[in-house]
């Protein structure tokens, strides 16, 4: 690659937001370098289920109904917690809406391949290595090859960190932070999928973790864990004990077979201070996020890459626009999430309001309507709603 190159963004990273944000911005005109450190089809540690309103994202990018092929229809997820059952399910104003097990393997490689056929051009085995610019604005990033071992410079009008919860570029651009709250290290696996679970996702909380099974194509369930940082043994003895520990899990999955390595990240989540500066943006999980409870991790990927090359398509106070738009789009659910993990940091808190939603569907839709982002999540967060899970 030419150290002379001029693109006007680079996006590194091309997951859900990386690829998303780099279509929508080639096909509105940009040139855009789009750099994947591996190659697709790659595996990730991921919940792999998604919020019924990546649908609409998918929509508006063009990538039609190619990703459905990639993915399983799933009514809900039945949140498990004691002897309490509460059956999460989502609906707009039109009726039911299906969430979605994902394979992000092949639903990854869709993505960048669409971002490519939109007339980014991706880079795989290519890594972010430095960021350049005179101290007061980002103009592009020093690329290394991984095959060849060479690196280039190449100058951007912007550039996007895209590249997930361990992101190089806002290590760089010095705005990462510490997790401090919640510190869950997370444990992910396939297996054969069990008879009675493929219409549906269940969400286990067991003594301070939480196990969740996710049906994902090819008949496989995705068996996803947040553990406690401290623990004995090794990866494969941590998620056979947390199995163990919840006989309603270890009913589910006696006798099926493990289908892949076990897969980790430790601590689960990302915090950054910024979000946004001269030359610079960061979407997806690079840009922050919680835990992976309560599900809308790709969704808020496609929307936040959305966000991104609308503020960049509009080319005027781009990182205020930029932050304006999250705003918009994510406080109220940030809050709605931050609520939840304080019912996961107080159990048994958490399993009275399970108890009330396994006896008021109507409350039990409305929340599992905001979490699926399909209503304000003001509209779980109102003296009324609230009242109505937690009153005793």
């Amino acid at each position: 690659m030419s150290l002379e190159r001029d693109v006007d963004v680079i996006v590194a990273g091309s997951g859900p937001a990386g690829s998303a944000a780099a279509a929508a911005l080639a096909r509105a005109g940009a040139s855009v370098l789009l750099v994947e450190a591996s190659a697709h089809p790659r595996p990730k540690a991921c919940a792999e289920y998604a919020s019924p309103r990546i649908a609409e994202e998918l929509e508006r990018l063009g990538v039609a109904g190619a990703w459905r092929s990639r993915a399983v229809a799933l009514r809900g997820m039945d949140l498990h917690v004691g002897a309490h059952v509460a059956p999460i399910r989502y609906a707009d104003r039109s009726g039911p809406r299906p969430a979605w097990g994902l394979d992000r393997r092949t639903f990854d490689a869709l993505l960048a391949e669409h971002a490519a056929e939109s007339g980014a051009e991706l880079r795989e085995d290519t890594k972010v290595v430095e960021l350049t610019g005179d101290g007061s604005r980002i103009d592009g990033a020093v690329l290394r090859d991984g095959r060849t071992g060479r690196e280039g410079a190449v100058r951007a009008g912007w550039v996007i960190g895209a590249d997930g919860a361990r992101s190089t570029v806002a290590r760089l651009l010095g705005v990462e932070r510490p997790v401090r709250a919640p510190r869950r290290i997370g444990l992910v696996a396939h297996v054969a999928g069990p008879p009675g679970l493929v219409d549906h996702g269940e969400m286990h909380v067991g003594d301070g973790y939480y196990v969740g099974l996710a049906p994902t194509p090819g008949g496989e369930l995705n068996v996803g864990m947040a553990l406690p940082m401290r623990g004995r043994g090794s990866a494969a003895d941590r998620f056979a004990a947390a199995i163990a520990g919840i006989p309603a899990v270890q009913r589910r999955l006696d006798g099926v077979e493990r289908l892949a390595p076990i897969r980790g990240t430790s601590p689960i989540g990302h915090r950054v201070s910024e979000v946004a500066g001269r030359g610079w943006l960061l979407v997806g999980d690079a840009a922050g996020f919680v835990d992976p409870f309560t599900g809308e991790g790709i969704y808020r990927a496609l929307r936040s890459a959305r966000a991104a090359a609308d503020a960049i398509h509009g080319g005027s106070e781009v990182a205020d626009a930029y932050r304006a738009e999250r705003r918009r789009a994510f406080a109220a659910k940030s809050a709605l999430t931050w609520l939840i993990q304080g019912f996961l940091a107080l159990p048994w808190a958490l399993e009275h309001v399970v108890a009330r939603l396994e006896t008021r569907p109507a409350a039990a839709l409305r929340l599992g309507s905001a979490l699926g982002d399909l209503r304000p999540a003001t509209d779980a967060l109102s003296p009324r709603a609230l009242a109505e899970v937690l009153a005793p």
